[in-house]
């Protein structure tokens, strides 16, 4: 029930400008001898019919000249031609627009490495990969494989170099044997004690 008073009370508080502004109509004084009231002219009897929507709309005045629309609003002040003085307190930049920025890095990596994946040359040496058979071999080939394919990145997005160099270390220590003794090149087996018998 309170909603609908409010709503009613405030509906009547705008309309109530609206009926200020109807003009009261100026009566002429009426002559000596005649005490019936002066016949209304057609004007006259449409002001004394209330109507809940004005004919036409309220006409809104122009600011005065000089003023600003709104007043609290500090004018600008003229620009001296002195050196603008830096303020020792330093912006920074919030921590959402740093992740926006690293999101959108990581979206062109991807899109760099699955264009630089879709290079003949590059799946050539992935497929290369494939079908060797011992694990040196492979370690070997993953390692040009990662080359060409950072490689072909850095070309297609020169800004990213950074990352993309961080990147093809990363992936060519993962080749790296740390945890046991590295696997000799198989040439090497091949000339080794064990070949002479």
């Amino acid at each position: 029930m309170k909603p609908t008073t409010a709503l009613l009370t405030a509906a009547l508080l705008t309309a109530l400008p609206l009926f200020a502004e109807a003009k009261a109509p100026v009566k002429e004084p009426a002559p000596a001898g005649d005490n019936s009231p002066p016949p209304l002219a057609p004007a006259e009897k449409d002001n004394d019919r209330l109507e809940l929507m004005p004919a036409k709309p309220a006409q809104l005045l122009p600011p005065p000249a000089g003023l600003s629309l709104i007043p609290e609003m500090p004018q600008p002040s003229e620009k001296s031609r002195s050196r603008p003085v830096e303020s020792p307190i330093k912006t920074r930049s919030s921590v959402t627009a740093d992740a926006e920025d690293l999101v959108k890095q990581h979206v062109r990596l991807r899109e760099a490495k699955t264009k630089a994946q879709r290079d003949p040359a590059v799946q050539t040496e992935w497929e290369r990969a494939a079908a060797v058979k011992t694990d040196y071999e492979k370690r070997d080939v993953l390692k040009g494989y990662y080359r060409l394919l950072y490689g072909r990145m850095a070309k297609l997005e020169p800004t990213l170099k950074t990352p993309i160099d961080g990147q093809l270390q990363e992936a060519l220590a993962r080749l790296d044997q740390t945890r046991i003794a590295p696997t000799q090149p198989p040439t090497a087996v091949a000339d080794g004690p064990r070949a002479k018998r």
